[in-house]
C-alpha cells in the first residue's frame, strides 16, 4: 500500500485547488480528461480487432505465449518480462484475438499513465493528462502498439522507469531508491536495448548539477542492489544456459547488416531522426489546436525547443538523453537503427514542449478535446472497418490464414481420436503456436527442429504425454520431420475461415497425432483421412 500511496501523491489535485469552486472544476476537468484515455484504450482495443483478421503476420504474439506458460527466468531470445505478462494476461482473459489486442492497448495506456505520473512531477494534474493524451495519438501509442512483443512492452516499463528515476534525483528517498532500481531491472528484463534508456537517464543525471549530487550519494548503491535483486534469476539463467540470447543478438546484428562504415552509421541518423519526428507530429498538433490564435506560433516554438536547452535544461536532457545514447550505442556497435527501436524514448517530449508553452504564457483549452477526440475515435474506427475490409475481399496472407480454426479443427480431430486433452503441439511454426494459443485446454509448444529452443519438454516427454504435430500441407521437410517423430500416418485437413461475410480461400494441412504412452485407443484410429473443417 506503501508504493500506491506514493504514486498517487503524484495525481493529487491539491496544489491546484485553492478555492471549492476551483477545486470543484479542477476535478471536473480531471475526470474528463482521464475518461479520454480509458476511452482511448477500448477504441484502440476494438479498432485493432476490427483490421486484423489474425493477431500479427510473423506470429510473435502466438510467441508470446507458449513461451510465457512455462514461466521461464529467460527465453533463447529474448528476456521473460512480455512473455510473463502475456501468460498471466491469458489466465484471466479468454484466448481470443480481441483479448490480445485488449492487452497490447492496456500496455500503451501503462505507458501513458506512466508519462501522466512523470508529467505530474513538473505540472499540475491537468496538463499532465493534456501531456497523456498528446503521447496517446502518436503512431508510437496507437498504430505501432497493437503488436505486442518484446519492443511494445518497453512502451509501459520505460516510462516508469523515468518516473522513478525523478523522484529518485528529486526526494532522494529509500523507497524511490528502491523503486528505482526495480523498475530498471524490469525494463532491462523487457529487452537489452534498455541499457539505452538507462545510459540516457545516468546521462541526463550528470549533466544536471542537483541530480548529480543525488546520483553521487551512497544511497545510490540501493537503486543498484534492488536491480540486483530483481534482475539476478535471469543473470543465473543466462550464466546455467551459456548467453543464448547474445548469441541470437550477434546473428540478429549480422543479418540486418552490422559493421557498416561508421560515416554511414552517421549519416543514417538523419532520417532516423526525422523518422522519429513524424512520429511525434501528431502530439505536436494536438498540443498547437489547443491554444486558438497561436497555433503556428506554438507550433514553431516546440519544433524550435529540441535544439533548445536553455528553455529547460532538466526536461530537454530528460527529453534527449536516451536519443543520444540510442545514437552513440548504435555508431559503438556499428549497427544500423531500426525506427521502431526508438519509439519508447520520447516519455517525456510532450511534457517539456507543454512546460515551454506555459513558460511563454501559452495556457491550453480543453473546452473542445472531447468533440476533437470524438471525431478522431470516429476515424480511426472507420478506417480499420474500411482496411479490415479491403484486406480480406482481396485475399491478402495476414487476413485470410484460419488460425483460429485450424486449432480448433485440430482439438477437435484430437479428442476424437484419442478421447484426451492435447498437451503438446509441434510442426510448422505458426500453424503449431496458433493450436496452442487457440483452445481452453493448456497445451505446450515443443520446437521439433530446435528442441533445445523449448527447454521445458525434451523428447522423452513428447513421446510420455503425447503430441499432435501440424505442417502445411506444402512443407515436405516438415512432414518429413513430422512423420520421423510420430512414426504414424498423416491425416489430411482443409480449413477457411469466414470474415465480413466472405469465405476465405481453403488452406491443407498434414496433421500427425502421437497418443501418449500406454494409450490403448480409446477413440478412433489415429491414422486416416479427416472432414474439412470451416
Amino acid at each position: 500500500m506503501g508504493w500506491i500511496r506514493t504514486i498517487m501523491t503524484d495525481f493529487s489535485l491539491s496544489s491546484e485547488s485553492p478555492g471549492a469552486r476551483a477545486g470543484t472544476l479542477a476535478a471536473s476537468e480531471t475526470f474528463r480528461l482521464s475518461m479520454l484515455l480509458a476511452v482511448q484504450t477500448i477504441i484502440w482495443a476494438v479498432g485493432s480487432w476490427i483490421y486484423r483478421s489474425n493477431l500479427d503476420p510473423a506470429a510473435d504474439m502466438l510467441e508470446n505465449y507458449v513461451w510465457g506458460i512455462e514461466w521461464q527466468p529467460g527465453y533463447y531470445k529474448h528476456p521473460p518480462a512480455f512473455a510473463w505478462i502475456a501468460a498471466a494476461w491469458f489466465k484471466v482473459f479468454p484466448h481470443t484475438d480481441l483479448a490480445y489486442f485488449a492487452l497490447s492497448s492496456v500496455n500503451a495506456t501503462m505507458g501513458i499513465c506512466g508519462i501522466v505520473a512523470l508529467a505530474r512531477r513538473f505540472l499540475p494534474l491537468r496538463d499532465a493528462l493534456i501531456v497523456g493524451l498528446a503521447m496517446a495519438v502518436t503512431p508510437i501509442y496507437s498504430t505501432l502498439a497493437i503488436k505486442f512483443n518484446a519492443n511494445t512492452v518497453l512502451l509501459s516499463l520505460w516510462p516508469w522507469t523515468a518516473y522513478f528515476f525523478i523522484r529518485y534525483v528529486q526526494t532522494g528517498t529509500r523507497k524511490s531508491a528502491a523503486a528505482f532500481g526495480a523498475a530498471a531491472a524490469l525494463a532491462m528484463l523487457g529487452k537489452y536495448f534498455s541499457i539505452t534508456l538507462l545510459i540516457g537517464l545516468g546521462l541526463a543525471g550528470l549533466v544536471r548539477p542537483t541530480w548529480r549530487a543525488q546520483l553521487l550519494r551512497p544511497r545510490t548503491l540501493l537503486v543498484l542492489a534492488a536491480c540486483a535483486v530483481v534482475l539476478g534469476p535471469h543473470l543465473a539463467w543466462l550464466v546455467k544456459t551459456h548467453f543464448p540470447t547474445f548469441t541470437y543478438a550477434d546473428e540478429r546484428m549480422h543479418e540486418t547488416g552490422g559493421g557498416h562504415p561508421f560515416y554511414l552509421l552517421l549519416l543514417y541518423k538523419v532520417p532516423y531522426a526525422l523518422i522519429q519526428l513524424a512520429y511525434l507530429l501528431p502530439a505536436l498538433a494536438l498540443l498547437s489546436l489547443l491554444l486558438p490564435g497561436r497555433r503556428l506560433a506554438a507550433a514553431g516554438l516546440m519544433l524550435r525547443s529540441i535544439v533548445q536547452p536553455s528553455l529547460d535544461r532538466n526536461l530537454w536532457w530528460l527529453s534527449m538523453g536516451t536519443f543520444f545514447a540510442v545514437c552513440s550505442v548504435s555508431l559503438a556497435s556499428r549497427t544500423p537503427l531500426s525506427a521502431l527501436w526508438g519509439n519508447t524514448q520520447w516519455f517525456a517530449i510532450a511534457t517539456f514542449w507543454l512546460f515551454v508553452l506555459k513558460q511563454h504564457g501559452l495556457e491550453p483549452d480543453t473546452r473542445r478535446i472531447v468533440r476533437g477526440m470524438t471525431a478522431y475515435w470516429a476515424l480511426v474506427l472507420a478506417l480499420s472497418t474500411v482496411l479490415g475490409y479491403v484486406e480480406a475481399s482481396q485475399h491478402k496472407p495476414m487476413a485470410i490464414e484460419p488460425r483460429a480454426e485450424l486449432s480448433r479443427a485440430a482439438r477437435q480431430l484430437w479428442r476424437d481420436r484419442v478421447g484426451l486433452p492435447l498437451p503438446i503441439v509441434s510442426g510448422s511454426d505458426k500453424e503449431a503456436k496458433a493450436i496452442a494459443f487457440y483452445g481452453r485446454d493448456l497445451t505446450h509448444y515443443w520446437d521439433m527442429y530446435e528442441p533445445a529452443n523449448t527447454p521445458w519438454l525434451t523428447r522423452a516427454d513428447v513421446t510420455r504425454e503425447g503430441a499432435l504435430f501440424v505442417c502445411k500441407s506444402a512443407d515436405g521437410g516438415c512432414i518429413q520431420t513430422a512423420t520421423a517423430a510420430t512414426g504414424s500416418q498423416p491425416i489430411s485437413v482443409t480449413v477457411h475461415k469466414r470474415a465480413w461475410g466472405l469465405r476465405l480461400p481453403d488452406f491443407s494441412y498434414t496433421l500427425f497425432l502421437l497418443p501418449p504412452a500406454g494409450w490403448h485407443g480409446a477413440g478412433r484410429p489415429v491414422s486416416g483421412a479427416a472432414p474439412a473443417a470451416s
